[in-house]
């Protein structure tokens, strides 16, 4: 089951992945902003956990059916990323923006909590890299 190639260790490495940098979000951003809520943090840990179980899983498809291009790990994990990361800050714009004011200041280039997706993005080529290097990718990852 957890032998390489393997889809279940693909979502097994990007769960591993998602539940330390989610630590690490869930410890750090009180640190920063103390009056962030409990759900908030909560909420971010959870969703990288998720991030990494996706990108864990899409690692089988390594051809786009409509486009007519192939889609290796640097191209399906940032994408994925950032555009879960995308959905995330759509959906906490304000938290978002609290924390990366909070961290570099009003009027900086970097106050935005847009910046996060570009997190999204980076987190998920680490994901999508670390899931194909030991778990495989493609369609002998579920011909087990």
């Amino acid at each position: 089951m957890l032998e390489k190639p393997s889809l279940i260790r693909r979502a097994a490495i990007g769960k591993i992945i998602g539940l330390a940098f989610g630590l690490i979000a869930f410890f750090a951003l009180p640190l920063f902003v103390p009056d962030l809520s409990m759900t908030f943090r909560l909420g971010v840990a959870l969703y990288l956990i998720m991030m990494g179980c996706f990108i864990g899983i899409m690692g089988v498809l390594t051809y786009h059916p409509v486009l007519h291009m192939p889609m290796p790990w640097w191209v399906r994990g940032p994408l994925i990323g950032g555009f879960m990361m995308l959905i995330l800050w759509m959906l906490a714009q304000t938290e978002f923006d609290a924390v990366a004011v909070a961290i570099f200041g009003e009027g900086a280039i970097f106050s935005s909590g847009a910046w996060s997706i570009v997190d999204g993005i980076i987190i998920g080529a680490l994901m999508s890299f670390l899931a194909t290097r030991f778990g495989g990718e493609g369609k002998e990852t579920v011909d087990r």
